[in-house]
């Protein structure tokens, strides 16, 4: 291939993933996934329970090191009590099905994408082997 074959081979690719790229900020699934995971981020209880997990889980780490077993225990009670309670949180849950269905969205499409690839590159192959 002519260096500005492969250019123009590049500039091609370079477009139609461009395109592609437009066509997933604007598909449902993924501005969905989007909205969610920035409410995520943003939630103030949400914040304010992962705070608080890493301080009880220190804790835990603490005593334990300085060999109370028992204030470990509590410790990390409270750390599984949070944690349990940010695993239940209404925007956790949504932004884990959101999630979901973006990554099977992006997996069908990275699956197609192969797909035709594999077949282009077959027959080619076999377009060269007749030739």
């Amino acid at each position: 291939m002519k260096p500005s074959e492969e250019s123009q081979l590049d500039a091609v690719t370079k477009h139609q993933l461009d395109r592609l790229i437009e066509r997933l900020e604007a598909n449902e699934v993924i501005q969905n996934y989007q909205l969610i995971e920035e409410k995520a981020q943003n939630h103030p209880r949400l914040n304010q329970l992962i705070a608080e997990i890493k301080v009880k889980q220190k804790e835990a780490v603490a005593f334990n090191h300085y060999g109370k077993p028992e204030a470990e225990k509590t410790a990390s009670q409270e750390a599984a009590d949070l944690t349990n309670e940010f695993n239940q949180h209404i925007v956790v849950t949504s932004y884990q099905d959101a999630l979901v269905e973006a990554n099977d969205l992006l997996q069908h499409l990275v699956g197609t994408v192969q797909e035709e690839l594999v077949d282009q590159i077959t027959d080619k192959l076999e377009q060269s082997r007749e030739e």
